[in-house]
């Protein structure tokens, strides 16, 4: 069998390239987004993720960290008498600008007791905080032009650096850590925390459910939930923006993908018309037309998932604060996107195609 449909598009190479590479600059535009919005989410959550924690007890009612104001009695030691925790930690957390020789940013404020669970995973310079200090993140210490021993402003005071961490700054914020005591004093909270961390033997939901039941008013949630609440709020803030950029860049392709095919086949309409008298069916001419569609999607899809992987290894060099993941439900959605826009960029050309008579071949140009 001849591959008829190939071998039109690809008659004019040039021109089937740049109708693949238009469509797969529409479609990493879309795949580009996903990403920074995937990576920006999993950001937000990366305290809850690196956290040693299996569970998270909170006030009532209260799903997330972000944009969420949980206050709960210091209860650790009831938690701790629990039967399936191995321990249990208070930490208070807020949010406010930290303000640096550079500039200010957005960050989290976590007070934990120092030595404990509740605080950086690893301090990569200077140690944790004593009283009146912070422990920042690197990055965010560069980007402020600040360094251990430099005075910085947050929660309306200044702290001193004490030490460093790494991995804590993302787009959108930057986390610090303080002493639980200091923070307390400051917040005029002595004798509350916003969470209990809680480690556990044995089957997480379990032991979250006798903390339910042992202590009133109080919400306890396995890791991965609280992780997947906190990203999903952050997605609803954001869903329309991100719908309407997914939208123009669906409509581009389209565009684009229906302005290839349709100079295709302007171009080829003779030899159609000649199939279309050696008896190709109608049937057959609209396979023709939705292989050469197909052909440019595929292979633009191909080229587009390429692309955004090398521009996300390439912002994570340059940048670190900007996470790129390509999400497998972003490649399902954009494989999606790719076969409609294959569908409806030959509806057009398909139109014409179809109203092809083959005598008109013999009798003059097309």
């Amino acid at each position: 069998m001849v591959p008829v449909a190939r071998r039109m598009l690809f008659t004019d190479r040039r021109r089937a390239l740049l109708g693949m590479f238009g469509v797969a600059v529409a479609l990493v535009m879309a795949l580009a987004l996903d990403g920074l919005f995937a990576g920006a989410t999993r950001q937000v959550s990366r305290y809850i993720d690196t956290s040693p924690a299996d569970l998270f007890v909170s006030q009532e009612g209260i799903r997330t960290m972000h944009m969420s104001i949980s206050v709960i009695p210091d209860i650790a030691d009831r938690v701790r008498a629990i039967p399936g925790v191995e321990w249990a930690e208070p930490i208070l957390f807020a949010s406010d600008a930290l303000v640096g020789p550079g500039g200010r940013r957005a960050s989290y404020v976590f007070g934990y007791q120092p030595g404990g669970r509740g605080g950086p995973q690893l301090v990569i310079e200077g140690t944790e905080p004593g009283a009146g200090e912070l422990v920042a993140d690197d990055s965010a210490a560069r980007s402020l032009g600040m360094d251990v021993g430099d005075e910085v402003e947050i929660l309306g005071r200044p702290w001193r650096v004490s030490g460093l961490t790494t991995g804590m700054t993302s787009i959108v914020n930057t986390t610090v850590y303080v002493r639980l005591s200091d923070l307390a004093q400051q917040l005029g909270r002595t004798g509350s925390a916003s969470y209990i961390l809680v480690g556990t033997s044995g089957d997480s939901q379990d032991v979250a459910d006798r903390i339910e039941a042992a202590v009133p008013g109080i919400d306890a949630q396995v890791r991965p939930r609280f992780s997947a609440e906190e990203r999903a709020l952050v997605r609803e803030m954001s869903t329309d923006l991100m719908s309407i950029m997914s939208v123009a860049a669906f409509l581009v392709a389209v565009a684009v993908v229906g302005l290839v095919l349709y100079a295709t086949i302007l171009a080829r309409l003779r030899d159609i018309g000649v199939m279309k008298a050696l008896g190709l069916p109608r049937g057959g001419t609209t396979r023709l037309v939705l292989a050469q569609a197909i052909g440019t999607v595929f292979a633009a899809l191909v080229l587009s998932i390429v692309t955004t992987l090398g521009i996300g290894a390439a912002v994570g060099a340059v940048a670190p604060d900007i996470d790129l993941v390509l999400e497998p439900s972003s490649v399902a959605r954009a494989s999606l996107s790719a076969a409609l826009i294959g569908v409806i960029g030959a509806i057009v050309p398909l139109r014409r195609v179809w109203k092809v008579d083959p005598v008109t071949v013999f009798r003059r140009p097309l």
